[in-house]
């Protein structure tokens, strides 16, 4: 684990909230010493918490004992403690994609910044994404030969701690020589930490104290147990932090949702008797008691785990214990945008995913395209419930979070973290994240998008995942190889006199024209996928 937190004497810039597009790096062409492992464990030892009912329910007193259940506080927290957006890590990007030789724009809690490695020290950085001098987007920068973060409009250079380096047009003598020293020239710096494959940052640029005292979340410990394979993957999603909350709160959903995708089936769908076992302004954990069994934890603001365990018995192998991990951090980037960072890890069939070992042959990019088609298959849905959050709070001018078990109908154990998250969210989150500069803002994305738009891979997925960008890039290549092999082949046939020849080179010509429609359709998974829920049998 690596961690950069500039001492005392670094100069740092006032604080600004300047807002600015984040613009994509280049891309192929498009058809457009360790801390500290978590301390709450996922066994937990169950607090008193109030049963569903074993009787029928009217309406009303379903939704009371909703909230009855959801409203126990843990023993180890006050119910008065102080949940601070602004004082926590934030996982912002998988380590294995970001480019170390360009600046990388990001957006963490509607406040622009940029990422981006120092070659001295091969430390990650981020800056408030503006040039003190005219505050240009230092994202749309370069490392230049000193390796420094150079500004792309008047070459201002700085180091790793926002210290400007370099004036170009500055006179060698006078008060423009001077400049250069000045804290107004500084680029505001943030503290950042490198762990398990993650880059975080801290953002609030005057918390560097409490950035060091803080721990970031982590993986549990079976992520580096070679019994496990490990798979991650990004998306940036257009949809709020409270939408994609709620839908890593709710495991019921899969065998909907996620229908033939992974292990998701509609004929297996069955009660999932959960119990919320501790809670407090630190988050909640809880579990059920059946087979399989799925524990779950939620670690304020935006890590959420997720433990299925399944007791299985197979031929010659005997009686197995496979257990799936699931840990997703979910960023709040900006109102409706929301970073979904997916560290997943299982026991059993290992084959199937990608690793290290010489016998798991099945590439990284492969393994997304399943991913996304899990994200695919929420996307729609969320946004038309998005969307009808937006309509009912507006209605009534109401906080969803307040008035959430009236405009929606949670009779079953089943939506039981769901509850769990809303009422934190309500009780201790001041029901929305504490953006950074964020006023009169316009309509969410969803409520805009098409769904085009909202399915669009390349954009939320691809540009941004070294792997997927780099297959795209090959498949692209190949591509263009085989149509030009096609062309060959093809202007040659009728050369030779011999019709064995002539027979070879037409159907090696049919055979790269083929490969070359093959390569095309499979490119699309790059780049969009059309989900319609009622053509999956």
């Amino acid at each position: 684990m690596a961690f950069l937190l500039c001492g005392p004497a670094t100069r740092v810039a006032p604080t600004g909230f300047f807002p600015t597009t984040s613009s994509s790096s280049s891309h192929p062409s498009k058809p457009i010493n360790p801390f500290f492992r978590t301390t709450r464990s996922l066994n937990f030892s169950p607090l008193k918490v109030a049963a569903p009912p074993t009787q029928p329910l009217t309406s009303d007193q379903s939704e009371k004992r909703e909230c009855e259940v959801v409203e126990i506080e843990d023993e180890r927290t006050s119910s008065s403690s102080k949940f601070s957006w602004r004082d926590h890590w934030y996982p912002v990007s998988l380590i294995e994609d970001l480019d170390p030789n360009r600046p990388t724009p990001f957006q963490l809690l509607g406040r622009d910044i940029v990422l981006w490695k120092d070659k001295s020290t091969a430390e990650w950085v981020a800056f408030d994404d503006k040039c003190p001098h005219r505050l240009a987007p230092l994202s749309e920068g370069r490392i230049d030969e000193n390796g420094y973060l150079q500004c792309s409009y008047h070459g201002w250079s700085f180091d790793k701690c926002g210290s400007c380096k370099r004036i170009p047009h500055a006179s060698s003598e006078g008060p423009e020589a001077r400049a250069i020293g000045s804290p107004r020239a500084c680029a505001t710096s943030f503290p950042t930490m490198v762990s398990q494959g993650l880059l975080f940052v801290w953002p609030d640029e005057n918390g560097r104290e409490r950035a060091s005292a803080t721990k970031p979340p982590m993986l549990p410990d079976d992520f580096d147990n070679p019994e496990f394979s490990t798979v991650t993957i990004q998306r940036d999603l257009f949809y709020g932090y409270d939408t994609l909350m709620e839908n890593v709160s709710d495991p019921s959903h899969i065998d909907f949702a996620h229908h033939k995708v992974v292990t998701g089936r509609r004929d297996r769908a069955k009660p999932l008797t959960f119990k919320l076992e501790s809670s407090g302004p630190w988050g909640f954990a809880g579990a059920n008691d059946g087979n399989p069994r799925i524990s779950a934890e939620f670690v304020a603001p935006c890590y959420y785990m997720n433990k299925i365990e399944i007791d299985t018995k197979l031929p010659i192998f005997g009686e197995q214990k496979w257990k799936i991990w699931i840990c997703s951090f979910n960023v709040p980037m900006a109102p409706g945008k929301t970073r979904s960072i997916v560290c997943s890890a299982r026991n059993f069939f290992q084959f199937t995913m990608p690793g290290p070992a010489w016998w798991q042959v099945v590439p990284r990019w492969h393994e997304h395209w399943t991913s996304n088609k899990v994200y695919d298959g929420d996307m729609i849905v969320l946004q038309g419930q998005e969307k009808i959050f937006l309509s009912k709070t507006k209605e009534g001018s109401a906080d969803v979070n307040e008035v959430y078990t009236k405009i929606t109908f949670t009779p079953t154990q089943a939506d039981r973290f769901v509850l769990a998250f809303r009422n934190w969210l309500r009780r201790h989150g001041n029901s929305q994240p504490e953006w950074f500069g964020i006023s009169n803002q316009g309509p969410l994305p969803s409520t805009v998008l098409s769904k085009r738009q909202m399915l669009d891979r390349f954009e939320q997925h691809t540009l941004n995942c070294s792997s997927c960008k780099g297959a795209y890039a090959a498949f692209q290549t190949m591509e263009k190889l085989f149509i030009g092999a096609t062309v060959v082949f093809c202007a040659t046939t009728g050369i030779p006199s011999e019709m064995w020849i002539r027979a070879l080179l037409a159907g090696l010509a049919l055979l790269s024209s083929s490969l070359a429609y093959a390569l095309h359709e499979l490119q699309k998974n790059f780049v969009f996928v059309d989900y319609v829920h009622a053509e999956i049998d």
